[in-house]
């Protein structure tokens, strides 16, 4: 009997469910929704390894997200690893962080005041300023342009000729662009190619007018590098002295390196007080060699005239060089017209046209955000949502999710309910890049169970 009691209470116990005074229930609670939310990549770029934080630094670029910026400041004045400061150097340039800036500057310091440095480090330094047509820097680099490593020379001669463009900087520039010409003279051009090609490149960039006898006896002479004389003929074409011209159209109509000669051609479009636009038609219709109808059709961008939308439209429906016809397209959807728009759209959704060239389509029409975009992209989804022959969707949603145009949102919402996972992660992405802030509650929905575990770490890493 005592036994048989016992077993009865036993069971009561077992049964029964535990109960906890309220106020530590509470206190449970309380302690879970005050725990802060832990930042996964703000932890990696703190105490991660090199190969997670390079990782992380892939991501946050292709996202273009700026939210760890100023961390980055810290990470790469201590880290000895080029690939993460590329890295960062890299994702500030694409998020335009300007207060990078200073550390990339401190870098060219380094060198100037005869301290350890990276060769490395400071060609990415002066790639991010350059890219970032920093004025302040200017001196710096000049300074830098007559540097002994030629390879930083010439990397400083290089973001010399990108920053001069920018409004403010004709004050920095003149009275240095001399000290480049004499040094164009005194170098080995076979010993310093690279650093030749720069002074070559820089000196057109800066229309020095003085440059132009040393330019053209190099475009001229047989004897030189074939990449100088070409760089040479386009330098000649940005100065413009129209005794050049002449050396310049005698090079693109008789020489016999089909490779000078596409240069020379996109020397001649150059020239601001020339009119090429015939002698470009005619490249494009009739010239045998493909790079020479890509210049043409790349330098027919910048010229009007009758029947040129019509050549550049057959060329991009019809050109046996793949190349030629992406260049086509390009040049169309810089034109503004309105025909041209209706063309491209149409080029993207023909699926007798090869992948790559709908693909460019579709990076014309996002990069100049043509109207009809969506309603183009959603025929082919509808086309391809139930069985993507060759994977034409996937390429589509991955261009995509790396285009800057908020207007694509409803598309990114779209791929979200598609059912290939790799889809789905484009469309977040997308949304991502773009700061869609009405569409992260969608993004968060998708860490539920169900969904792939590939797109809920994508929604979980991103947080």
């Amino acid at each position: 009997m005592k036994i048989k009691i016992i077993g009865i209470l036993l069971a009561v116990i077992i049964s029964s469910p535990l109960i906890y005074p309220q106020e530590s229930v509470d206190e449970v609670s309380s302690q879970k929704s005050s725990e802060p939310e832990v930042d996964r990549r703000e932890e990696i770029i703190l105490y991660g390894i090199d190969d997670e934080v390079k990782t992380v630094l892939s991501d946050l670029q292709r996202e273009k997200i700026d939210k760890y910026n100023e961390l980055l400041l810290s990470v790469i004045q201590e880290t000895r690893n080029t690939d993460i400061i590329q890295a960062i150097y890299r994702l500030w340039d694409d998020t335009s962080y300007k207060d990078g800036l200073a550390v990339a500057r401190e870098e060219l310091n380094k060198v100037l005041e005869d301290e350890d440095f990276d060769s490395t480090t400071v060609q990415s330094a002066i790639a991010f300023i350059a890219d970032q047509k920093d004025i302040e820097s200017l001196p710096l680099l000049y300074k830098l342009s007559d540097e002994r490593d030629s390879r930083l020379a010439a990397s400083s001669i290089r973001a010399l000729g990108k920053i001069h463009q920018v409004e403010g900087s004709e004050e920095l520039t003149e009275g240095n662009e001399a000290m480049l010409l004499e040094r164009l003279k005194k170098e080995d051009p076979i010993a310093e190619d690279d650093l030749v090609a720069a002074l070559i490149v820089t000196l057109g960039e800066l229309r020095y007018q003085p440059a132009a006898d040393e330019l053209s006896g190099i475009a001229e002479d047989s004897g030189a590098s074939a990449g100088h004389r070409r760089l040479a003929c386009v330098s000649l074409g940005k100065i413009g002295r129209t005794v050049d011209y002449e050396i310049v159209e005698r090079i693109f109509f008789e020489s016999e390196d089909a490779t000078l000669r596409s240069y020379a051609l996109a020397g001649l479009a150059e020239f601001p007080d020339q009119d090429t636009a015939e002698i470009l038609i005619q490249a494009l219709k009739r010239d045998s060699f493909w790079r020479i109808r890509v210049t043409a059709a790349e330098k027919l961008a910048e010229k009007n005239g009758d029947g040129i939308d019509e050549l550049l439209r057959y060329k991009a429906s019809n050109d046996p060089v793949t190349q030629v016809r992406i260049a086509s397209l390009k040049t169309l959807g810089l034109s503004g017209e309105s025909d041209n728009f209706k063309y491209l759209l149409d080029f993207f959704k023909n699926n007798r046209n090869g992948t790559d060239v709908r693909l460019a389509a579709l990076s014309v029409l996002t990069n100049n955000k043509i109207p009809g975009t969506n309603d183009a992209v959603n025929s082919v989804m509808d086309e391809l949502w139930e069985k993507d022959e060759g994977r034409f969707l996937e390429f589509v949603c991955r261009d995509l999710s790396r285009i800057d145009w908020v207007e694509l949102g409803p598309i990114y919402q779209r791929m979200l309910s598609h059912s290939n996972w790799l889809n789905q992660i484009y469309g977040i992405r997308g949304i991502r890049r773009n700061s869609i802030q009405t569409l992260q509650g969608s993004v968060n929905e998708m860490d539920r169970d169900g969904v792939d575990s590939r797109v809920r770490r994508e929604v979980t890493t991103g947080k």
